[in-house]
Protein backbone atom coordinates (compact mmCIF):
# COMPACT_ATOMS: atom_id res chain seq x y z
CA UNK A 1 0.00 0.00 0.00
CA UNK A 2 0.85 3.50 -0.38
CA UNK A 3 -0.06 6.68 1.06
CA UNK A 4 0.95 10.51 0.35
CA UNK A 5 3.07 12.18 3.16
CA UNK A 6 -0.20 13.83 4.93
CA UNK A 7 -3.78 14.06 4.89
CA UNK A 8 -6.64 16.31 6.01
CA UNK A 9 -9.39 15.03 8.76
CA UNK A 10 -11.12 12.36 6.93
CA UNK A 11 -14.11 11.14 8.52
CA UNK A 12 -13.37 8.90 11.65
CA UNK A 13 -9.54 8.83 11.53
CA UNK A 14 -7.20 11.09 12.83
CA UNK A 15 -4.77 13.44 10.86
CA UNK A 16 -1.84 11.38 10.43
CA UNK A 17 1.66 13.00 8.70
CA UNK A 18 3.16 10.33 6.34
CA UNK A 19 5.78 11.95 6.10
CA UNK A 20 6.76 11.73 9.64
CA UNK A 21 5.63 8.23 9.18
CA UNK A 22 8.25 7.43 6.79
CA UNK A 23 10.81 9.23 8.64
CA UNK A 24 10.18 6.32 11.82
CA UNK A 25 8.33 9.54 13.75
CA UNK A 26 4.69 8.98 15.60
CA UNK A 27 2.35 10.18 12.52
CA UNK A 28 -0.25 11.92 14.34
CA UNK A 29 -1.52 12.20 17.91
CA UNK A 30 -1.93 9.28 20.11
CA UNK A 31 -0.04 6.81 17.46
CA UNK A 32 3.34 5.11 17.92
CA UNK A 33 6.04 5.46 15.88
CA UNK A 34 6.68 2.49 13.28
CA UNK A 35 10.95 1.93 11.93
CA UNK A 36 8.80 0.55 8.56
CA UNK A 37 5.39 1.08 7.25
CA UNK A 38 3.08 -2.21 7.33
CA UNK A 39 2.41 -1.77 3.64
CA UNK A 40 6.72 -1.54 2.63
CA UNK A 41 6.35 -4.96 1.31
CA UNK A 42 9.67 -4.35 -1.04
CA UNK A 43 7.13 -5.59 -3.74
CA UNK A 44 4.23 -4.31 -6.21
CA UNK A 45 0.92 -4.64 -5.06
CA UNK A 46 -1.15 -7.41 -6.17
CA UNK A 47 -3.41 -5.13 -7.78
CA UNK A 48 -1.08 -3.56 -10.10
CA UNK A 49 0.31 -6.46 -11.36
CA UNK A 50 -3.24 -7.78 -11.95
CA UNK A 51 -3.92 -4.69 -14.12
CA UNK A 52 -0.89 -4.55 -15.62
CA UNK A 53 -0.88 -8.18 -17.04
CA UNK A 54 -4.70 -7.45 -17.91
CA UNK A 55 -3.25 -5.24 -20.37
CA UNK A 56 -4.80 -2.45 -18.73
CA UNK A 57 -1.86 0.14 -18.25
CA UNK A 58 -0.72 2.09 -21.70
CA UNK A 59 1.01 4.91 -22.82
CA UNK A 60 2.51 7.60 -20.48
CA UNK A 61 2.14 6.43 -16.79
CA UNK A 62 1.52 8.19 -13.27
CA UNK A 63 1.86 6.16 -9.82
CA UNK A 64 0.54 9.16 -7.92
CA UNK A 65 0.66 8.73 -4.34
CA UNK A 66 4.01 6.51 -5.13
CA UNK A 67 5.28 6.44 -1.71
CA UNK A 68 8.23 3.99 -1.56
CA UNK A 69 8.24 3.44 -5.33
CA UNK A 70 7.91 -0.65 -5.67
CA UNK A 71 4.85 0.12 -8.10
CA UNK A 72 6.63 2.53 -10.17
CA UNK A 73 9.76 0.15 -10.41
CA UNK A 74 7.63 -2.69 -11.43
CA UNK A 75 5.78 -0.63 -14.49
CA UNK A 76 9.28 1.05 -15.49
CA UNK A 77 10.27 -2.76 -15.36
CA UNK A 78 7.47 -3.85 -17.59
CA UNK A 79 8.37 -1.41 -20.08
CA UNK A 80 6.43 1.82 -19.34
CA UNK A 81 7.62 5.34 -19.34
CA UNK A 82 6.15 6.37 -15.15
CA UNK A 83 6.05 9.23 -13.42
CA UNK A 84 6.04 8.79 -9.38
CA UNK A 85 4.56 11.43 -7.46
CA UNK A 86 3.85 11.37 -4.15
CA UNK A 87 3.93 14.76 -1.21
CA UNK A 88 6.64 12.90 0.91
CA UNK A 89 10.05 13.73 0.30
CA UNK A 90 11.28 11.49 2.58
CA UNK A 91 9.63 8.64 0.58
CA UNK A 92 10.87 9.50 -2.81
CA UNK A 93 14.42 9.27 -1.10
CA UNK A 94 13.58 5.74 -0.81
CA UNK A 95 11.82 5.20 -4.01
CA UNK A 96 15.06 6.60 -6.11
CA UNK A 97 17.23 4.60 -4.68
CA UNK A 98 14.93 1.32 -5.40
CA UNK A 99 14.77 2.18 -8.91
CA UNK A 100 18.21 2.93 -9.08
CA UNK A 101 18.75 -0.66 -7.72
CA UNK A 102 16.31 -2.64 -10.12
CA UNK A 103 18.18 -0.49 -12.82
CA UNK A 104 15.26 1.68 -14.43
CA UNK A 105 14.04 5.29 -15.25
CA UNK A 106 11.21 6.22 -12.85
CA UNK A 107 10.81 10.79 -12.78
CA UNK A 108 9.94 11.04 -9.33
CA UNK A 109 8.50 14.63 -7.85
CA UNK A 110 7.14 15.79 -4.38
CA UNK A 111 3.46 16.83 -5.71
CA UNK A 112 0.26 17.81 -4.01
CA UNK A 113 -2.49 15.11 -5.27
CA UNK A 114 -5.03 17.10 -5.27
CA UNK A 115 -3.58 19.96 -6.78
CA UNK A 116 -0.44 18.30 -9.86
CA UNK A 117 0.12 21.59 -10.19
CA UNK A 118 2.43 21.48 -13.84
CA UNK A 119 1.03 18.22 -15.31
CA UNK A 120 -1.03 19.18 -17.79
CA UNK A 121 -2.44 16.38 -20.51
CA UNK A 122 0.42 14.07 -19.51
CA UNK A 123 -0.56 10.48 -18.67
CA UNK A 124 -2.42 7.70 -20.26
CA UNK A 125 -2.68 5.48 -17.34
CA UNK A 126 -3.05 6.85 -14.13
CA UNK A 127 -2.12 4.25 -10.99
CA UNK A 128 -3.80 4.96 -7.39
CA UNK A 129 -3.08 2.21 -5.41
CA UNK A 130 -3.62 3.20 -1.90
CA UNK A 131 -4.43 7.00 -2.03
CA UNK A 132 -8.04 8.15 -2.81
CA UNK A 133 -8.83 6.60 0.99
CA UNK A 134 -6.74 8.76 2.30
CA UNK A 135 -8.31 12.24 1.53
CA UNK A 136 -10.84 13.90 3.22
CA UNK A 137 -14.24 14.72 0.75
CA UNK A 138 -12.77 18.10 -0.86
CA UNK A 139 -9.66 16.64 -1.03
CA UNK A 140 -11.13 13.29 -3.02
CA UNK A 141 -13.36 15.80 -5.20
CA UNK A 142 -10.06 17.87 -5.81
CA UNK A 143 -8.30 14.70 -6.82
CA UNK A 144 -10.40 13.37 -9.11
CA UNK A 145 -10.35 16.79 -10.95
CA UNK A 146 -6.66 17.32 -10.88
CA UNK A 147 -6.12 13.96 -12.54
CA UNK A 148 -8.37 14.41 -15.00
CA UNK A 149 -6.47 17.41 -15.63
CA UNK A 150 -3.68 15.87 -15.94
CA UNK A 151 -4.75 13.12 -17.98
CA UNK A 152 -5.13 12.68 -22.15
CA UNK A 153 -8.48 11.87 -24.09
CA UNK A 154 -8.74 7.98 -23.72
CA UNK A 155 -7.02 8.09 -20.47
CA UNK A 156 -7.44 5.04 -17.95
CA UNK A 157 -7.72 5.39 -13.85
CA UNK A 158 -6.93 2.30 -12.10
CA UNK A 159 -7.26 2.44 -8.22
CA UNK A 160 -7.38 0.75 -4.90
CA UNK A 161 -8.62 1.48 -1.86
CA UNK A 162 -10.26 0.21 1.30
CA UNK A 163 -14.06 -0.36 1.19
CA UNK A 164 -16.58 0.54 3.55
CA UNK A 165 -16.55 -3.28 4.38
CA UNK A 166 -13.87 -3.12 7.02
CA UNK A 167 -14.63 -2.89 10.43
CA UNK A 168 -13.84 -0.06 12.16
CA UNK A 169 -10.91 -1.06 14.47
CA UNK A 170 -9.71 0.97 17.73
CA UNK A 171 -6.67 1.66 16.61
CA UNK A 172 -5.48 3.18 13.35
CA UNK A 173 -9.13 3.40 12.61
CA UNK A 174 -8.94 2.81 8.54
CA UNK A 175 -10.80 5.11 6.58
CA UNK A 176 -13.91 3.48 4.16
CA UNK A 177 -14.90 4.39 0.76
CA UNK A 178 -18.24 3.78 -0.15
CA UNK A 179 -19.44 2.66 -3.75
CA UNK A 180 -21.72 5.80 -3.73
CA UNK A 181 -18.54 8.00 -2.74
CA UNK A 182 -16.64 6.53 -5.84
CA UNK A 183 -19.33 6.65 -8.13
CA UNK A 184 -20.48 10.39 -7.13
CA UNK A 185 -16.71 11.95 -6.72
CA UNK A 186 -15.21 10.11 -10.19
CA UNK A 187 -18.34 10.08 -11.91
CA UNK A 188 -18.28 14.00 -11.35
CA UNK A 189 -14.89 14.61 -11.96
CA UNK A 190 -15.29 13.19 -15.57
CA UNK A 191 -14.71 9.48 -15.16
CA UNK A 192 -16.53 6.72 -16.46
CA UNK A 193 -16.36 3.47 -14.32
CA UNK A 194 -16.14 0.76 -16.50
CA UNK A 195 -15.21 -1.76 -13.20
CA UNK A 196 -15.45 -1.89 -10.06
CA UNK A 197 -15.11 -5.11 -7.75
CA UNK A 198 -15.03 -5.54 -4.51
CA UNK A 199 -11.73 -7.95 -3.24
CA UNK A 200 -10.24 -8.89 -0.05
CA UNK A 201 -6.29 -8.44 0.37
CA UNK A 202 -4.93 -10.94 3.21
CA UNK A 203 -2.10 -8.99 5.21
CA UNK A 204 -0.45 -6.76 8.11
CA UNK A 205 -2.73 -4.24 9.21
CA UNK A 206 -0.28 -1.38 10.52
CA UNK A 207 2.39 -3.85 11.78
CA UNK A 208 -0.10 -5.97 13.57
CA UNK A 209 -1.40 -9.83 12.90
CA UNK A 210 -2.26 -10.77 9.65
CA UNK A 211 -6.34 -9.77 8.66
CA UNK A 212 -8.28 -9.84 5.78
CA UNK A 213 -8.81 -6.50 4.17
CA UNK A 214 -11.38 -5.03 1.96
CA UNK A 215 -10.98 -3.33 -0.88
CA UNK A 216 -12.27 -1.81 -4.04
CA UNK A 217 -10.42 -2.16 -6.86
CA UNK A 218 -11.82 0.12 -10.00
CA UNK A 219 -11.06 1.41 -13.49
CA UNK A 220 -12.38 3.97 -15.49
CA UNK A 221 -11.83 5.75 -18.71
CA UNK A 222 -11.16 9.88 -18.79
CA UNK A 223 -14.76 11.46 -20.41
CA UNK A 224 -14.49 14.64 -21.97
CA UNK A 225 -15.88 17.34 -19.91
CA UNK A 226 -17.91 19.96 -22.16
Amino acid sequence: MTETGSSSQVSGVPRMDFDALYRGESPGEGMAAMTTPPWDTKEPNENVIAWQTGGWVHGDVLDVGCGLGDNAVYLAKNGHAVTGLDISPTALITAEQRAKDAGVDVTFAVADSTKLDGYTDAFDTVIDSGLFHSLDDDGRRSYAAAVHRATRPGATLLLSCFSDANLVGQEWPRPAVSEETLRDVLGGAGWDIVSLEAATVRGALDGGPQAEMAFWYLRAQRRQLV
